[in-house]
């Protein structure tokens, strides 16, 4: 982290959350999932376009059209069947008609209106008005999806948390020697949504402790914009549970940053919805896990230590036969 490219590029993938707090940005489900949303967007737009543009029209002007009409037949069907009626008055009263019908008779507006009103297709439209309030919301939601909650790291507690799915947190404790990174297990190798041989996500691994279970957090900007985005990340938060006033703070805000020179990046990152942080919710989880931390012996809590020091060597060696240095000092 010598150089200062590095401490500019963290600003995508590392927030400050408070004078002891920072946040590490969700790759996998934020960038990666609005990108490959916009970019369906665009395809369809695309195919909008051409279709409609061999009949020498704006894209969408045939969906345009018919949402017009289930709106009109919904909430302003006099202006369609009004004229229709005057029509039909004036047919009505007609010599010509009254010599060839003698025994048709004007109806009142009223009745007139239910030979439309009466009709299934008019309640078709009133169905697919109603539709109309629920799909069009739901594609702007989409065009601008929430960005998820990223893993947070508190060098005041000591702690890495990080909020699940299922709406809980799961909270890794910070080792007082050794390795900060110690209570979690890590990858500078994860899977990218781009695949190939050169592009990675961090990954961090927190186990709940009695089920074992491993949640998985592919963390950094998406799309990378360096190579070593997962080396960077991973000095950077040893630097912050290590030292004083590590350097890279500097560099970084309290938003990420989404504007870049490589148009993917603000692609895939602005414009996103924020979601609130249940500040109470996370305080109230991190203490409960906190207590019962606090509880253990010293013996139980070096135990835990080392059984994920073994899952992380484990992880080590395997990269290392591949030629790759996940430890990265």
């Amino acid at each position: 982290m010598s150089k200062r490219n590095t401490y500019k590029t963290l600003k995508y993938s590392i927030r400050q959350c408070g004078d002891d707090e920072i946040e590490i940005r969700n790759s996998f489900f934020d960038g990666y999932s609005r990108g490959f949303i916009r970019l369906l967007f665009i395809g369809i737009f695309c195919m909008s376009w051409y279709q409609n543009a061999k009949h020498n029209k704006p894209p969408f002007s045939y969906e345009i059209s018919a949402i017009k009409e289930d709106f009109i037949w919904t909430f302003n069907k006099d202006s369609e069947i009004r004229p229709l009626y005057e029509e039909y008055r004036e047919w009505v009263l007609k010599p010509e008609t009254k010599e060839k019908y003698p025994n048709e008779k004007l109806q009142s507006y009223k009745e007139y209106k239910k030979l439309y009103t009466d009709e299934p297709w008019a309640k078709w439209h009133i169905i697919r008005t109603v539709f109309h309030f629920i799909w069009i919301p739901f594609l702007l939601f989409l065009f601008f999806l929430p960005r998820p909650r990223g893993i947070r790291v508190n060098r005041k507690k000591r702690i890495i948390y990080a909020p699940i799915l299922n709406g809980t947190y799961r909270v890794a404790f910070v080792p007082k020697e050794g390795d900060p990174l110690g209570g979690v297990a890590y990858s500078c190798y994860g899977t990218h949504p781009l695949g190939g041989e050169y592009l990675y996500s961090f990954v961090i691994g927190m186990r709940e402790e009695h089920h074992m279970q491993q949640s998985r957090h592919y963390l950094g900007v998406y799309p990378s914009m360096s190579t070593k985005q997962s080396v960077d990340i991973l000095h950077a938060v040893r630097a912050y549970l290590t030292e004083d006033n590590p350097e890279f703070l500097k560099h970084i805000k309290h938003r990420f940053s989404v504007w870049h020179y490589i148009i993917a990046v603000p692609f895939c990152n602005a414009f996103a919805i924020p979601v609130p942080f249940n500040r109470a919710k996370a305080d109230a989880a991190i203490e409960k896990a906190l207590a019962a931390w606090n509880k253990k012996t010293h013996n139980q809590k070096q135990k835990w230590f080392k059984e994920i020091a073994e899952e992380q060597q484990l992880i080590n060696q395997e990269y290392a036969a591949k030629g790759w240095d996940n430890h990265v000092k």
